[in-house]
């Protein structure tokens, strides 16, 4: 194989590697510890809990606080947990996503339209929350209970639940009941779905119990409660829904802290609280988000009036404002 036909196998199994490396990883045989993006110890250079992954780019993203040693991506990444050589690891890789592509047909294209279509039947499927059913049973669980909640989030009692097989084809392994939430971009439109699956009352014991429905939610937000000339923005939805239960303040939740930075806002607010997480103890990636969305509305010139933005960060390390709300129920318990 010549240099330009490797390089353009190289940049075609990147584009479809793209978003996908949890699956991949897992499809190598990598360790499930690294899937959980918790510190842990680097596959390259060593130490204890200097080494997260993150995939905060949809790229297999991964950074060790060693200077030496750095940020890098899915392929690295995997050379370095299975000591491959790049060759070898593109062919891996390329066998986990399928091949290279070819012209699909026309019907088994994953259209925007066909993904928008089935986040609306999922969603009609799904019923708002009710007191005593699964989602509210989660909630109450992580102290977020409320006599009534957003309309942007329902239960649906029997979601079914794919993972991706060894061959890279995704299939159904069951159905939990799930919490939905409604992701919306900034026309107001419905983007896709948020869902959390749920067993007994907690998350279910899944490796990704919580996921999207699609991908490319660039600046959408699950919009939990009508912003008045005053909004809250938040990482998770339980974090957003703590916030609010906290602050008094309407809240969005961003999902992510990449997507985080890019959520956009409307512009009746005037005053912008950015609840970012302590991420101190991992490499800053919630601070660093909330810092950025924040210079980013103080930099968009297109306001008359400039918004007043304010960034919060739990002082705990490795904590988010739902960790912050739980110590207060926890307290308010005791105290009654």
């Amino acid at each position: 194989m010549n240099d330009q036909a490797f390089a353009i196998r190289v940049e075609d199994v990147q584009a479809r590697a793209h978003g996908r490396w949890d699956e991949i990883l897992r499809c190598l045989g990598a360790d499930e510890r690294i899937l959980r993006r918790k510190n842990m110890a680097c596959p390259l250079c060593g130490g204890t809990d200097r080494f997260q992954y993150t995939d905060r780019f949809g790229e297999g993203n991964y950074h060790c606080r060693n200077p030496e040693c750095g940020p890098g991506g899915g392929f690295k990444l995997a050379q370095a947990i299975f000591g491959w050589d790049f060759g070898t690891t593109l062919k891996k890789v390329n066998a986990c996503v399928g091949g290279l592509r070819e012209a699909p047909r026309q019907e088994s294209v994953a259209s925007p339209e066909r993904m928008a279509a089935l986040a609306r039947r999922i969603w009609d499927e799904a019923v708002p929350v009710q007191p005593g059913d699964p989602v509210d049973r989660y909630l109450t669980g992580r102290g977020l209970g409320r006599d009534s909640y957003p309309d942007s989030l329902r239960h649906h009692p029997r979601l079914g639940y794919y993972a991706r097989s060894g061959d890279g084809k995704s299939q159904r392994v069951g159905e939990y009941a799930a919490m939905l939430a409604r992701v919306d971009g900034p026309d107001g439109r419905m983007v896709t779905l948020h869902r959390t699956y749920l067993s007994a009352g907690r998350k279910a014991p899944l490796s990704d119990a919580k996921k999207l429905l699609s991908t490319g939610v660039n600046g959408a937000a699950i919009r939990l409660f009508a912003p008045t000339e005053e909004l809250a923005i938040a990482e998770g939805i339980e974090t957003a829904l703590a916030v609010q239960m906290l602050r008094n303040v309407p809240t969005w939740a961003a999902m992510s802290a990449g997507n985080l930075e890019r959520v956009q806002i409307p512009e009746t607010v005037r005053r912008v609280l950015v609840y970012g997480d302590n991420d101190a103890d991992g490499d800053f990636e919630g601070e660093a988000s909330a810092f950025a969305l924040a210079r980013r509305l103080c930099k968009e010139a297109r306001h008359a009036t400039r918004r007043e933005v304010e960034v919060l960060i739990p002082r705990k390390r490795g904590s988010d404002w739902a960790d912050v709300w739980w110590v207060v129920v926890r307290n308010m318990k005791r105290a009654a």
